[in-house]
This record gives C-alpha cells, sequence and structure tokens, in this order.
C-alpha cells in the first residue's frame, strides 16, 4: 500500500535522524547561527537534513522534497516530503529535551497523507498514515474528550520572531488564558500537535510557523480526531506561513471564535 510503504520509510528515516542528533548534542564541533532574529540554526539541522533527504530519495528517487533548510524543489505528481531536521533548534542546542525530527507526506498541497514526529531524547515516535491510524510506540492515540474551555491545557506560544506584534498577541493570550485551565509552550509546534493528538493537550494557537512546523503533526492529529485550521479566515495556509488554531475538535469552534474575534 502506498500510504504504508511511505509511512515506513518516514519513521526509518526519523529514526536515523533521531540515532545522528543525540550524538551531535554534545560535540565539540556544534555551530550555531542565528538566521534572523531568535531564529538559530544549528551545522546539525544541514546534516540532519541531508541525511533524511538522501534516504528518502533512496526509496523514492523521483518524489519532490520542501525542507525547512534546502527549501522546495517543487510540487509533481508524485508526491511531495516536507521536512523539519529539528523542530525546537534552541531546544537541541540549549540541552532541553523537547526538540523533534518531523516528516509528512503529501499529494496535496497542505493535506498531508503520511506524518511521522520522533523525539529522540525521550524515544517517543509519533507517527500517522491516513485511514492508517495514529500512534506513539505502537500505542494508538486518541485526542481529549475535554470539552469545557475551563478545563482544557492550552498552547499559547509568544511571537519571540515578531516582537512588533507583542502587546496585540499578548492581548490574545491573556483572553484565552481566562478562559482556560493553563497554558503551555514546549518550544516545537510538531510536538505540540503531537501532544493534542496524544490527549495530553487540548488546543494550541501560534503564528507565524512555516509549514515545515506543522506538516508532520497536522497528519498525526487529524489521524488522531483532532482538527486543525488556520487561526485568520483569509490567510491561507502556505509553504512560508501558517498562523494555526489546532484542538481536540470538541474545543475547535471555540478556539477558532476567540481568536479570529479577537
Amino acid at each position: 500500500m502506498e500510504i504504508r510503504r511511505h509511512l515506513e520509510v518516514a519513521v526509518a528515516a526519523a529514526k536515523r535522524a533521531g540515532e545522528f542528533l543525540l550524538a551531535q548534542e554534545h560535540s565539540s564541533g556544534l555551530t550555531i547561527v542565528e538566521k534572523h532574529e531568535n531564529d538559530f540554526v544549528t551545522n546539525a539541522d544541514g546534516a540532519s537534513e541531508r541525511l533524511i533527504v538522501d534516504f528518502l530519495h533512496e526509496h523514492f528517487p523521483d518524489e519532490h522534497i520542501f525542507g525547512e533548510e534546502c527549501g522546495s524543489d517543487g510540487m509533481g505528481m508524485s508526491g511531495r516530503w516536507i521536512i523539519d531536521p529539528i523542530d525546537g533548534t534552541t531546544n537541541f542546542f540549549r540541552g532541553i529535551p523537547n526538540y523533534t525530527i518531523s516528516i509528512a507526506w503529501e499529494l496535496e498541497p497542505f493535506t498531508p497523507l503520511v506524518g511521522v514526529v520522533y523525539n529522540p531524547r525521550q524515544d517517543e515516535m509519533f507517527s500517522a498514515g491516513k485511514d492508517l491510524g495514529a500512534w506513539c510506540n505502537g500505542r494508538p492515540l486518541r485526542v481529549s474528550g475535554i470539552a469545557e474551555p475551563s478545563k482544557a491545557l492550552l498552547v499559547c506560544v509568544p511571537p519571540h520572531r515578531h516582537h512588533e506584534i507583542t502587546a496585540e498577541y499578548f492581548s490574545m493570550m491573556q483572553e484565552l488564558f481566562l478562559h482556560v485551565s493553563d497554558l503551555r509552550s514546549l518550544g516545537s509546534a510538531a510536538l505540540e500537535l503531537s501532544y493534542i493528538a496524544a490527549g495530553r493537550l487540548d488546543g494550541y494557537y501560534e503564528r507565524f510557523l512555516g509549514y515545515y512546523d506543522i506538516a508532520g503533526g497536522m497528519a498525526i492529529l487529524r489521524e488522531a480526531g483532532g482538527m486543525i485550521s488556520s487561526s485568520d479566515i483569509n490567510v491561507p495556509f502556505s509553504d512560508a506561513r501558517c498562523d494555526v488554531v489546532a484542538s481536540n475538535g470538541t474545543l475547535h469552534p471555540w478556539l477558532e471564535r476567540m481568536v479570529r474575534t479577537h
């Protein structure tokens, strides 16, 4: 089956990248560069991405690639891989365990059929294939059944790369905070979406993400019964920018309404 084979290869690629990154964590050769304000990249990001791309091309030589570091080589009928070689680079080089490798595969833009999010430090492999279910280390995933905002744990990430919208964003965060149980921010969008799929978190709001940040987690969340959409109905997802509202599904109408009418 096409989806199952792509999923198996994506899992294997993420495992290989995870083993490589674990070995690089304390390497004396690790270099860190600030691409933009509070947007960092290490030489391990590029090496991890090359490892993943080479492995995917061994199995699917005619398929396209969109990676955070290498960019896009197009989109075709054969499908496209979307790769974030380290989602949570700051966590990675600061020794915080919440970093992941995210890999997705799609035939149509922004509709991933396969998603893999691997946290090597905790050895948790989140994975999903369209109509094959969502899993973590072989255990099936399902979103939480929390329906009351006051009981919800919500991810709300400050605009650390866009200080110009600080006042507007924190006003939104305050309004959400007053309606929910508590807020979280883990430093990896892929991990946060996977945690909603696992029922550990219930909702998520963040702006100015790249599609590579969310594609793997999007597939996993949807297959686990959750929902994800643009926080602005007039700004659909693009490769360069995704403003995200995600949830367990039950809370989605409330969360969309809160964000879109703020």
